[in-house]
């Protein structure tokens, strides 16, 4: 471990509150967990000074007011920061976490999909993961397990593009399809909305545009479209600029508002009749959790949806088939049975 690594653990200990920390206890923490063999008094003295310097330049006026940043309790035989909302290192203390997540939360407007609620919720799990702390003998794995989310691909775009659908401003995108045949391709368009979205293989981010031609002059639902960042090779600002005649209550999130998922079939929506089995233990769901927004209720086991039928719809009700059951239209619950026939035979 090099200095600044022991540093920061040792900072960490420092904001684990009631870790009695003296160079025996951070001797026995530094052999469990980085297998350091010793760590004297005489090593616990320099890393104190060298984390008193830290914090100095952190927080000048503090230290000009109170003395010292780092003291030592003669009763409870343990260093300790003079104040718990400090840190030798960048980091966020929990009233500064509560603070954010109270602060997204006021602002959830400005997510979709329940998004600033999964922020607020992982801040929250943060703070209480800290707040674990103060046990001295804890559970060697953790106490809450949220969505691995991990880095986006196509992330180092988002600045760029934020801006420009900010700005109503025209790009030029070199995009590449996933498939081995696929070629680079180089889109003039208006980037219009950023949509995140788990497609059960990974989550990842999208873009919603619309090409630009040289006559074009407005935009329109039905003719956005829809790529995927990571499949994004470069950007640019486009040299050609022009105002787009954009109508007052045009919204591009509409685009997804008669689907399931994130691409557009060629159909028009349609009605969806579905049936839920009687005693199946989806019903309490389905109930309370709407498969869509134009979900209604015909009867107590009958409901209907408004939806274009696309992929995404059709692995839905393929995934829960011993629950739910498409009634109509016809067609569609023709294409499920022949489906889940191929399925059957895959498994004689």
């Amino acid at each position: 471990m090099n200095t600044t690594d022991r540093l920061k653990e040792l900072n960490n200990l420092f904001l684990r509150k009631t870790f009695p920390l003296r160079a025996a206890t951070v001797s026995a923490y530094f052999t469990e967990h980085f297998d350091q063999i010793s760590y004297s008094e005489r090593s616990l003295s320099r890393d104190l000074k060298a984390l008193k310097e830290k914090l100095a330049e952190r927080y000048p006026s503090l230290e000009e007011k109170d003395g010292d940043l780092i003291r030592y309790s003669k009763s409870e035989n343990r260093f300790y920061y003079i104040r718990d909302d400090i840190s030798a290192f960048p980091s966020f203390s929990e009233k500064e976490l509560d603070q954010i997540a109270s602060i997204i939360d006021f602002n959830k407007h400005l997510f979709t999909g329940g998004n600033g609620n999964g922020i607020v919720n992982k801040l929250r799990a943060i703070t209480l993961e800290n707040n674990l702390i103060r046990h001295e003998d804890l559970a060697n794995w953790p106490a809450i397990e949220l969505i691995n989310e991990g880095d986006r691909s196509g992330s180092e775009h988002v600045k760029f593009l934020v801006d420009a659908i900010a700005g109503k401003k025209i790009i030029e995108i070199s995009h590449k399809g996933l498939t081995a045949s696929s070629k680079m391709k180089s889109i003039t368009c208006l980037p219009l909305l950023i949509k995140e979205y788990n497609n059960g293989w990974y989550t990842g981010w999208y873009l919603l545009f619309q090409e630009i031609a040289d006559t074009q002059n407005g935009l329109s639902l039905d003719k956005l479209r829809l790529f995927a960042l990571d499949r994004m090779d470069s950007m640019r600002l486009s040299k050609t600029q022009k105002k787009l005649r954009i109508h007052p209550n045009f919204q591009p999130a509409d685009f997804f508002k008669q689907i399931m998922g994130l691409f557009r079939s060629t159909g028009a929506a349609e009605k969806i009749v579905f049936t839920i089995s009687e005693n199946s233990w989806i019903k309490e769901y389905v109930n309370k959790y709407p498969i869509h927004p134009s979900q209604k209720k015909q009867t107590e086991n009958t409901f209907e949806l408004i939806l274009e039928i696309n992929q995404e719809l059709e692995n839905f009700f393929l995934r829960y088939s011993t629950e739910l059951q498409v009634i109509e239209p016809l067609f569609f619950r023709k294409n499920l049975r022949e489906k889940l026939k191929k399925a059957l035979q895959a498994y004689q």
